[in-house]
């Protein structure tokens, strides 16, 4: 009961930093930021006063996102010149030549970023994200903590909803006051409506996930009204969040959504071993672009059908990804350095694409280019061990709500890499934090094994194994048992 007092407090402020950190503007400011950073510091401190270790499935994610910080903090650190020169020969000839311009002498020590101190101030920031992902993973071993966290996310993305519509139906868009670029688009407090869409995401695979389990759940249900109660919600709730995401007017958020559904359904089939499962995605999503369409099909959908290939914001991105792989190809080991993307884009800016460019709005290939093929490649490697873990959950025998919870944060990472291919929204401190508190909560979950039920299966007759573990809660055996607390 000692342990779990600490553990308890670091899930309440867990859920206290997913309903905090959209408000401020999706906690793009430098103080809003760094107060997410000491929440997520202390969030990790509390679990480690539990004594609970970090989850198996999310020690090699969390370890991915503290190399890139590390990496970070090495790309900011000024080196002996030769090894600047021989690493980044690029980079030690910009600086150099920038030391000759102000009439200094050859420096002797060269950081490899083109942007130190936001290289420094950003890994800061990485680690952040992996304490809340470690922490986030150590509350996820139990369901009634997840819960919480899954709760937290919901209300945020409905106070979200509900703020953006009373400014949306009031004429220009005005956030706290404060006037705010852009056409009339649903974006509650975020100053870009693409990036709200990126945040309503996450909780639309939470409530696909829900269907799933009430689907499941509604078979044994003893009457109509129970198996209703069950689904009705649920599919309420994702219709709410997809028709508020075509409200967004964001294409890549569409796109994501779309194509986070469909992942989901064909998960669902795996699992069920099952692919007449796969099309209730479809017609989900049927159904969701007919609610979109009742509501204002010009409003929620008007941007997605006038999409041209020639449209002049897409060209513009075109170019600006081809540049983007210029610029990783004069830094391709080290990069340009962690956030350095505004300072090291003018040098293979095409007269074209004007102005100044904070980000390449496409996170993979911005990663890339400023964190170099160590950087990326840590990414990859945390990325595909966290989808490992999800889908051992997914395909396990754990309880139907253990692997709806890793439906949903499956889900959510379909949706953030389909999104982040047309966008940044993974810059923003609050999308970030959304995304690894859901993914490390669904990662935490122990991975589960029936023993005696199969050993009963095979001993009755008539009965498969698959029969004799029917899916609902009981006894199950821990092929990966839950963290425990240590002696």
């Amino acid at each position: 009961m000692i342990r779990d007092v600490p553990l308890a407090l670091a899930a309440a402020v867990l859920a206290a930093l997913l309903l905090g950190a959209p408000l401020p503007f999706g906690s793009v400011t430098f103080g809003a930021r760094a107060a997410l950073e000491v929440g997520c510091a202390v969030a990790l401190l509390l679990v480690a006063l539990a004594s609970q270790q970090v989850a198996h499935g999310v020690r090699t994610p969390v370890l991915a996102l503290l190399l890139v910080a590390a990496w970070g903090v090495v790309q900011a650190t000024p080196l002996p010149g030769a090894v600047v020169a021989r690493l980044s020969p690029a980079s030690a000839e910009l600086q150099h030549d920038a030391a000759r311009l102000v009439g200094g002498a050859a420096v002797a020590r060269l950081p490899l970023s083109l942007a130190p101190d936001l290289s420094r101030r950003n890994a800061t920031w990485w680690a952040a994200v992996a304490a809340a992902m470690a922490a986030a993973a150590s509350c996820g071993s139990s369901r009634r903590w997840r819960r919480l966290l899954a709760l937290a996310l919901l209300l945020a993305a409905i106070f979200e909803i509900l703020y953006g519509a009373q400014a949306w139906a009031g004429g220009p868009p005005v956030v706290w006051g404060k006037t705010l670029p852009g056409g009339n688009r649903l974006r509650g407090t975020f100053v870009n409506p693409d990036h709200l869409a990126f945040f309503l995401e996450l909780p639309l695979t939470m409530a696909f996930a829900a269907l799933f389990w009430g689907v499941r759940r509604a078979r044994d249900a003893a009457s109509a009204e129970a198996r209703v109660l069950l689904v009705g919600p649920a599919l309420i709730l994702w219709l709410m969040l997809f028709a508020a995401i075509a409200f967004t007017g964001s294409r890549a958020g569409l796109l994501a959504a779309v194509l986070a559904t469909a992942a989901q359904g064909v998960a669902a089939a795996v699992r069920r071993r099952s692919w007449k499962l796969a099309p209730a995605g479809i017609g989900l999503l049927t159904l969701g672009v007919g609610t979109v369409a009742a509501i204002g099909l010009q409003q929620g959908l008007g941007r997605w059908l006038a999409t041209s290939p020639y449209e002049l914001t897409w060209a513009s991105r075109r170019v600006t990804y081809g540049a983007t792989l210029e610029l990783w190809r004069r830094f391709p080991w080290t990069g340009t350095g962690m956030a350095s993307f505004r300072d090291a884009f003018p040098l293979v800016q095409p007269a074209s694409i004007p102005g100044a460019w904070f980000h390449a709005h496409n996170d993979w290939l911005e990663a890339l280019a400023t964190l170099g093929i160590p950087g990326a490649v840590a990414l990859l490697v945390g990325l595909a061990a966290l989808v490992q873990r999800l889908f051992r959950v997914l395909l396990g025998d754990n309880r139907s709500e253990d692997r709806a919870a890793a439906l949903a944060g499956y889900g959510a990472l379909v949706a953030a890499a389909v999104h982040s291919t047309l966008d940044f929204g993974l810059t923003i401190p609050a999308n970030a934090l959304a995304l690894a508190v859901m993914a490390g909560a669904a990662a935490g979950t122990p991975v589960m094994v029936t023993t005696r039920r199969r050993r009963q299966g095979r001993s009755t007759s008539g009965a498969s194994p698959a029969r004799s573990a029917p899916d609902r809660d009981g006894d199950a055996g821990a092929l990966d048992p839950p963290p425990a607390a240590a002696p």
